[in-house]
């Protein structure tokens, strides 16, 4: 509660900046994917307006936005850990429920297999049913859960056991877990959570303890896997056509997609390389036909968006009331960034091929939702009054 000695600073307008710079990422992804998903012998059954991604992305846009304008209202305290009432705070919960989740979708017969993956839940009768992908959840969940914790151990996460260890705990059963079936969502909850762990108060040598681990989930998960090594040493390779197609096929293509645009595109709705050549065109490889659609201007375009609200994100955390508001603003903002960052690598071909979305661009139905949760949360601590007194 505010004193009435300690007048409230008005709170800032990053709020609002937020926003605009989330909507314009929205609006302009619904018309790519739109774009993106336009075939020459498609022909819409309205009656089936679920069935495609194209049409439920523009579908979400207004669902997304209310979301995120909704979640924003409430208050981002709800979700710190209080020593009275520990076991009924929701991110403790949330952080249990995201567990088990990603343990029920290794499970055959439970978890749904799409492309030899098996990394979503499935709901509800075959013609209309959700699809949900647990490792959407537990990423915000974990990097939320873990800037709760930092803000609630407080000089505590300077020790190795008291602090540190507790965490590194919940992190690695996490990135175990999500790194089964998805580790390019892994090694991003990964480095993000030793990030939120340093911000929170752990001394740097602690983190030394967490490279050996990295390093036998990289032999584990990468190296004895046939499918994903081939991508790293196609990666590697300056001669990928040593490769399997499978291996190095994505990265050319959408590197051509991408050079063929120029500066200025070939137009909207003009693509080529869309008609069948540049694979997952409507989610992880967006940004290809960004490139060919609009050139070098529509690329520079979404990435001076992702520059704004990354530092949206760093001003926000830098004026929070507390020092849980300002792990919330890097673990949220830090994690759209990274995730914005490790796809544009990806399809530029400056990182091994794997399967990460472009935040708010990519089509998506649940993640998209999931996505705006969190960022209701980043943009309710920005709104705080910057000198608002902790209660």
């Amino acid at each position: 509660m505010t004193l009435p000695d300690q007048p409230v600073a008005p709170r800032s307008s990053l709020d609002g900046y937020l926003m605009v710079v989330i909507s314009a990422l929205l609006c302009l992804g619904a018309l790519m994917v739109f774009s993106a998903g336009a075939s020459v012998d498609q022909q819409w059954d309205v009656a089936h307006f679920w069935r495609y991604a194209t049409l439920r992305r523009l579908a979400f846009v207004p669902i997304v936005w209310a979301v995120l304008a909704i979640v924003s209202q409430f208050s981002y305290r709800t979700w710190r850990l209080r020593d009275e009432s520990l076991g009924l705070s929701p991110v403790v919960w949330l952080m249990a429920g995201s567990i088990i989740l990603l343990a029920l979708v290794l499970v055959p017969g439970i978890g749904h297999e799409v492309n030899g993956a098996r990394r979503w839940l499935k709901f509800g009768p075959a013609e209309y049913g959700l699809t949900f992908q647990p490792s959407e959840l537990a990423k915000w969940i974990v990097v939320m859960f873990l800037a709760a914790y930092g803000a609630w151990r407080g000089e505590e996460m300077r020790s190795f056991w008291r602090g540190f260890v507790p965490g590194a705990l919940v992190l690695g059963v996490a990135v175990a877990l999500i790194g089964k079936e998805d580790f390019g969502t892994a090694a991003l909850v990964g480095a993000m959570g030793a990030l939120l762990l340093l911000a929170g108060g752990a001394r740097w040598w602690h983190l030394l303890v967490l490279i050996p681990l990295a390093a036998i989930a990289f032999y584990v998960l990468v190296y004895n896997n046939d499918y994903r090594w081939q991508r790293v040493m196609a990666y590697w390779q300056a001669d990928q056509e040593q490769h399997q197609l499978a291996s190095a096929y994505q990265a050319r293509q959408s590197i051509t997609a991408i050079g063929s645009g120029g500066l200025f595109g070939r137009g909207l709705g003009q693509g080529r390389m869309k008609l069948g050549w540049v694979p997952e065109d409507t989610t992880d490889f967006v940004f290809a036909v960004v490139g060919e659609e609009l050139g070098f201007m529509g690329c520079a375009l979404v990435v001076g968006l992702f520059a704004a609200l990354i530092l949206c994100s760093i001003l926000i955390a830098r004026q929070a009331p507390d020092r849980f508001g300002s792990l919330l603003a890097v673990a949220i903002g830090g994690t759209l960034g990274a995730q914005a960052v490790m796809n544009l690598m990806v399809v530029v071909g400056l990182a091994p091929t794997k399967g990460i979305a472009l935040p708010f661009v990519s089509a998506g139905g649940s993640g998209l939702v999931v996505t705006a949760i969190a960022a209701g949360v980043l943009v309710n601590v920005a709104k705080a009054p910057l000198q608002e007194a902790t209660e």
